[in-house]
Parts: structure tokens; C-alpha cells; sequence
């Protein structure tokens, strides 16, 4: 099919189709909200800097109709609610409260909450086409070999929303932000992670006041920068070191990153939680506030022997920048409390503070002043693994490749990490109590989270996303599977690169998070009338 300008109409068989219609629609909407943003965002990367708009009515021109749309949204109250109960079957009653609570306050907690459910719809639902041709897109690459189903699997985070992203200051010193959940982590198709993004830019645009049609346009903003900075990364390795920092990020992001730079949060991480004892020694602060308590003895033990030479010590690093060898006394361990009141995606997980003997003199943990020996400065996070999302979708056949690559799902989710991410923590590895196993990763002193209210504006707002793109396209990139001439680089650079699939595979992103928030909405009123039934604070139990 010949590319329409924004002017014609898509034609069909000799006539204007339902579907030519809706799509010509959705591209004026695209259009209205890119007029109303009068937005000329420059990219952030500096290897790639194009002064010209994210998104432009000569690229829209170039998009044309697919031959698949996404499903409608429909009302599954059953489904949604037993789903939900599954996953949280053997939870106290009065915990899920608060947790439904939290989860039942607005439709962005909500989907938040609920990576299972939209994993399974993109899957296995019809909503998440993976079929790169369906959409009208030439599907070979350079050489002329076809792109195949796990052509462009890559490590995604698997829950990629934009709560989940953050700023902590890594290896090098820097100040960055990026992702910074890898729980769900996974080998996967790369639009996984896109389309649960895009959904949610959809939801946090409506949410901020900005109406549907500069969410729509923020969504092609994504979807467009995304592209671009993965086929920039095309002859170069510059994505396993690239990074936003206050240096290559802009506008509320890098007034953000700036003044995290300036904070002096290790010092405070340590006088929040720990305090130096009478003999010398720094321990837990075990109160409300730092949401630590105190644990038996014999779970205390268990927890020792888990943090040990050859149980956590045996999974990290051996090569690498900063990598720390094991030293005994260095990781002796001072003191263990239990952690309370976990994120939404980690509720009901067991989770720990583990305060090692060492300092962090990398990161600054321990002031300088402080020469008392065995004070202590590096808090170990341990957390609990339950299945990821992914396991319940694999095919047969995935799933018994996954069994090769993975021991148990804290390796997958470290492994994860290390592949998303650069100049990765040292300390990151896992372990296990009884057959429960768990993550282990550096409690960081700068992790902090942006306030997206505060994104008002539709400048603002797409400036924010774009930088969003550069980061999640290069943690794709750097997360490669495929092996050279097919790293996920050169793949979506054969796919996607010409601007005419760029547009074409953006509309459809676009019109897929349009209609799945729909599809949110209403799981949402199903799950709060459930909660206002039978688990809100006022609702009385016999």
C-alpha cells in the first residue's frame, strides 16, 4: 500500500474502509496534539543530537493503515477480580486491606499493581500483536533473512511503567536515571515493555489534565524517540555505558538530577536507619519510622548463613568495574531486621536489611571524620522472589529454555540487572533461605523517584517522555540477547529504521495504549467495588 498523506483518505479495495477511517482520525488527533505542543525537543544523548521535533507531520504522512487492530475493551469483572485473588491467595485479611488499599486509590496504582494481568492480555489476550508485517512493515533483515518469532527478544524489565524508573548515583559517580525494578526482568519481545509504557504515559497525560489528544501525540513522541536511539546505537557500543545524568538530561528531569547531585543522602541513609551502639558497633534503628523490625533469633541466624562466603558470596561478581572480592571481615555481617510495607509490586515478599561491617568508601556511605573500626556503612537489601509474570506465558518450549539460562528467579532478576544496567552494583547476587530465594542488591543512598504530578504541561510532559525513550531503548540495546549481525540493534534498525515503519509501528502503539486504557478503566471499577465490598476499612467481618 502507497503511503497516504495526511490529506487523503486511507483507500481499501477501491473505498474508504471503517478502519482507513479510524485510522486517518487517529492520525489527526496525533497532529492536533504535536499543534498544540509547539514542542522542538532535543534528544538528550550527545552522540545523537537532532535539533528537528520528536514527532513531525511529514513522519505521520509516511504511516499507514494496519491490518490488525486491537480488541475492545470489555467488562471480565470475574476474570479480573479471581485473578487478583489468586495471586494474593494466603494473605492476612487486615494486610490485604492496606494493600488493596493503596492499589484501589486511582487507575495509575491500579495498573501498577497488576503486571500479571496485562502480561497475560498481551500474550495471550489478543492485545499485543507481535507480528511486525500484520502492521504493513517489511520483516527481513539486511541480508534478506526473515526476522523470526525471538528475532527481537532482548532483556526488558517486564514491568516498565513510569514509577518504575529513578535516579540513584551508580559506579562511576554519576547521578543517573533509569530503571531501576528488574524483578519482573525477562527475555522477551521488546514491545512488552513498550506497550506497558506507553499505556501508562496514556494514563499519567490524562491524570496530569493534558487530554486525549496531546496523550496520544506523547505516546508517538515515545514511540518515535525510542526508535531513533536504538538505530543510533547502530556501529557503536556506546549504550553499555550511556546514561541520563544532570549533564545529558533536561528540563524538570535535569532540575531533578541537579539537585540530587547536591544531596548528601548517604549520610542521612545512615543516620535514618542505623545508629552507632556503646560498644562501638552501628546497628538497626528498629522503629515505625524506618519501617524495620526486629526478628527471632533462630530467623536471624538463618539469615547470617545466607549471607555467607559460599551461599550469597559464591553468586557475585568476579570481573568487572569495582567488582569487591570477598573478604570476611568486610562482609561480616553487624545486624539483621525485617523491612515492612513493600512497594506495590513487592507485596507480601520477605524482605530484609542486612548491615554489613564494611564501608562504601566508593559512594561516600561512611563520613570521613569517622575512623571508629567496624562502624559499619553498607545496607544489603534481600528480598524475596516470587514468579514473574513471564512464567505464566512462556510456551513449553521457552519455558524449558529459560531452565538452562536461570538456576531460580532471584538469578534471573540479578542477571536482569546486570544487563540493563551499567557500571552494575557489586554487590548484587542472591541467595536462599529454606526453598524461598532472594535478590540481594545494595541498598543505594540516592534512590529517588520524580513526582510525575508536577509534569503539567504537554512541553514538559513529551520533553519527560522522550528522555524516558532514550533510556529505555538503550537498556534494550545494552540488554541484547542476539549475537552480532543480529544484536536487537541491528534488528530493529532493519524493521523500523525506514521513517515510513517508524510511523507505522508508532500509530500502532498509539492506538493499542488508547484502547487498553479503556480496558483498564474498567478492570479498575471492578477491583474497587470488590475492595469496597469486602476489603475496605470500614467493611466488618463476622
Amino acid at each position: 500500500m502507497m503511503a497516504s498523506t495526511l490529506s487523503e483518505p486511507l483507500v481499501g479495495s477501491g473505498a474508504v474502509t471503517p478502519r482507513a477511517r479510524a485510522f486517518g482520525a487517529l492520525r489527526a488527533v496525533l497532529v492536533a496534539g504535536i499543534a498544540l505542543a509547539g514542542l522542538a525537543f532535543a534528544a538528550a544523548y550527545s552522540f545523537s543530537a537532532p535539533s528537528s521535533p520528536a514527532i513531525s507531520l511529514s513522519m505521520l504522512s509516511e504511516a499507514q493503515e494496519a491490518h490488525w487492530v486491537p480488541p475492545k475493551a470489555s467488562q471480565r469483572c470475574s476474570w479480573v477480580n479471581a485473578e487478583i485473588m489468586e495471586r494474593d491467595a494466603g494473605h492476612p485479611h487486615i494486610s490485604l486491606q492496606d494493600h488493596y488499599g493503596i492499589i484501589a486509590a486511582d487507575t495509575n496504582a491500579f495498573y501498577r499493581g497488576t503486571a500479571h494481568i496485562f502480561w497475560q492480555d498481551f500474550v495471550n489476550g489478543g492485545w499485543g500483536n507481535y507480528m511486525l508485517k500484520d502492521l504493513g512493515i517489511l520483516t527481513t533483515l539486511s541480508d534478506g533473512s526473515p526476522i523470526e518469532r525471538t528475532s527481537t527478544w532482548t532483556w526488558i524489565t517486564g514491568d516498565q511503567h513510569l514509577s518504575n524508573f529513578g535516579a540513584w548515583r551508580n559506579r562511576h559517580r554519576e547521578v543517573v536515571f533509569s530503571v531501576n525494578d528488574f524483578d519482573e526482568a525477562a527475555i522477551y519481545d521488546f514491545q512488552i515493555d513498550v506497550w506497558r509504557l506507553a499505556v501508562s504515559i496514556y494514563n499519567h497525560a490524562i491524570s496530569n489534565g493534558l487530554g486525549k489528544a496531546k496523550a496520544e501525540a506523547a505516546v508517538l513522541t515515545f514511540t518515535d524517540t525510542y526508535v531513533k536511539t536504538v538505530c543510533g546505537y547502530v556501529g557503536n557500543e556506546k549504550s553499555l555505558l550511556f546514561e541520563l545524568t544532570p549533564q545529558y538530561s533536561q528540563g524538570r528531569l535535569g532540575n531533578f538530577l541537579r539537585n540530587v547531585e547536591s544531596s548528601e543522602s548517604s549520610h542521612r541513609l545512615l543516620a535514618q536507619y542505623t545508629h552507632v551502639t556503646g560498644n562501638g558497633e552501628r546497628a538497626f534503628i528498629k522503629n515505625e519510622e524506618t519501617r524495620l523490625e526486629a526478628v527471632s533469633a533462630a530467623e536471624e541466624a538463618d539469615v547470617r548463613r545466607a549471607i555467607s562466603r559460599r551461599t550469597y558470596g559464591a553468586t557475585l561478581l568476579k570481573v568487572g568495574w569495582q567488582v569487591r572480592q570477598w573478604d570476611d571481615d568486610y562482609f561480616r555481617v553487624l545486624d539483621v531486621a525485617a523491612r515492612l510495607g513493600s512497594g506495590i509490586g513487592s507485596y507480601g515478599v520477605k524482605r530484609y536489611y542486612v548491615l554489613l561491617a564494611g564501608a562504601d568508601e566508593l559512594l561516600g556511605d561512611t563520613p570521613s571524620n569517622d575512623t571508629r573500626p567496624n562502624v559499619g556503612g553498607v545496607i544489603l537489601d534481600v528480598k524475596g522472589v516470587p514468579p514473574p509474570a513471564v512464567s505464566k506465558v512462556l510456551t513449553q518450549d521457552d519455558a524449558d529454555w529459560y531452565s538452562t539460562l536461570f538456576a531460580n528467579d532471584a538469578h534471573r532478576a540479578i542477571i536482569g540487572q546486570r544487563r540493563l544496567t551499567s557500571y552494575v552494583d557489586p554487590f548484587a547476587g542472591w541467595t536462599h533461605i529454606g526453598r524461598t530465594h532472594f535478590v540481594v542488591r545494595q541498598r543505594s543512598p540516592w534512590k529517588v523517584e520524580l513526582d510525575l504530578s508536577m509534569l503539567q504541561t504537554y512541553a514538559e510532559f513529551a520533553q519527560y517522555v522522550s528522555q524516558i525513550a532514550v533510556v529505555t531503548a538503550t537498556s534494550h540495546t545494552r540488554g541484547t540477547v542476539g549475537l552480532a549481525p543480529g544484536q536487537f540493534k541491528e534488528v530493529i534498525s532493519a524493521a523500523l529504521g525506514e521513517q515510513y515503519a517508524r510511523a507505522t509501528w508508532g500509530v500502532a502503539v498509539t492506538r493499542v495504549a488508547s484502547a487498553y486504557r479503556q480496558q483498564v478503566l474498567l478492570d479498575f471499577d471492578c477491583f474497587r467495588k470488590l475492595v469496597d465490598a469486602n476489603y475496605s476499612h470500614g467493611e466488618r467481618r463476622a
